[in-house]
């Protein structure tokens, strides 16, 4: 089983590090009676406040993973299903793909970039679309490839 988590996940747990950093060195300016009493406030609400931010958007992005193994897929939340958005994880056999389809979609350069949506049609004809761009793009690939791979085994021919 491969477990596969976003990039955002490691400089959200490094902003949520820096965060935690910086609010200690507030409390630590509190508990010495520094002079600087903005410092001390400045510090601890700027540190408090920051963390709670990072450290909500470091669990919700974590909670974002995709799963693949021999026998199923289990997409993260978001995934489009006969043109209606899934708000929990899908899990898809790998014995029901019927195809799989990639579809470049071009961005505008300076708010989206190009971006592959992939398409899972299952032998029910439901259609599932979703995105891998958050993953990067070796992991895409790899991702792609895994499904690809899994879909075709049960497609061999003896």
């Amino acid at each position: 089983m491969k477990r596969y988590t976003s990039c955002a996940t490691k400089w959200l747990a490094i902003l949520t590090i820096i965060s935690v950093a910086v609010l200690i060195a507030g409390i630590i300016c509190i508990l010495a009676h520094s002079s600087n009493v903005g410092l001390q406030v400045g510090l601890t609400m700027f540190g408090g406040l920051m963390s709670i931010l990072f450290l909500s958007c470091f669990f919700a992005e974590k909670s974002r993973y995709l799963t693949i193994d021999d026998e199923k897929i289990v997409l993260p939340r978001g995934t489009i299903i006969n043109e209606k958005t899934s708000f929990r994880r899908t899990i898809i056999n790998t014995n029901e793909i019927s195809s799989i389809k990639s579809e470049l979609y071009k961005g505008d350069g300076i708010i989206s970039k190009d971006t592959l949506f992939h398409t899972l049609k299952l032998k029910n004809g439901a259609k599932i679309t979703f995105t891998l761009y958050a993953y990067g793009k070796e992991a895409e690939k790899e991702i792609v490839e895994t499904i690809k791979i899994a879909f075709n085994k049960f497609w061999i021919v003896e």
